[in-house]
């Protein structure tokens, strides 16, 4: 997929910094999605709102939409771009553990968990669709409100590697386009069931 293309492995993770430092006030807020993506809290900026990632090279892989309820946030895959070279993107989640394994890759939650504190959020994963690894994650704001620092990591956030997404505009999928959550989707579907065993005379 390479939506998650610098993120690397952890034996090969480097000892790099932790996220940029953003203001750091008080308290948290309470947001939901739609046309809040530069609503403010005493915190500062808001993860809610559409995001870009990069492949290495610099070129869109991914838009992703985050919404965040009672100070929890998450992004989920809206769109997917192809790699140079390549002729089809991949639509479904070959490597995703447990339930999400083969699921649709649109409207998957990639980062998931995101509790604010302050200016950060923090104690959130984020999945890797090209093998399926779950990353512990936090994420930061930058005061601006247009760039957002992404760090996966194993054990301790010293030992990762921090993407820079950058903003997008509220529209940039209307809402009533954006791809639903496959794993809520299947949450509702009814159970199967149960088979009454033959009888027998």
């Amino acid at each position: 997929m390479g939506l998650f293309s610098s993120f690397a492995p952890a034996s090969k993770f480097s000892r790099i910094g932790l996220l940029a430092a953003a203001s750091a006030l008080s308290a948290g807020g309470f947001f939901v999605c739609g046309g809040l993506a530069f609503a403010q809290s005493l915190a500062g900026p808001s993860v809610v709102g559409f995001w870009q990632s990069t492949f290495d090279d610099g070129n869109p892989s991914g838009w992703f939409y985050f919404t965040e309820i009672n100070g929890v946030a998450e992004g989920r895959l809206v769109k997917m771009f192809k790699k140079a070279g390549e002729t089809q993107t991949v639509e479904t989640c070959v490597h995703c553990p447990g339930a999400m394994k083969g699921a649709p890759m649109l409207g998957l939650a990639i980062v998931t968990g995101m509790t604010r504190h302050g200016a950060k959020y923090e104690d959130g994963h984020v999945l890797d669709p090209r093998d399926g690894s779950v990353y512990n994650a936090q994420l930061e704001v930058s005061p601006d409100g247009q760039k957002l620092f992404l760090r996966g990591y194993i054990g301790t956030p010293i030992l990762g590697q921090t993407q820079t997404w950058t903003r997008l505009p509220d529209d940039a999928i209307p809402a009533a386009a954006l791809p639903p959550d496959p794993m809520a989707s299947a949450a509702k579907k009814p159970a199967a069931p149960a088979k009454t065993p033959a009888k027998t005379l």
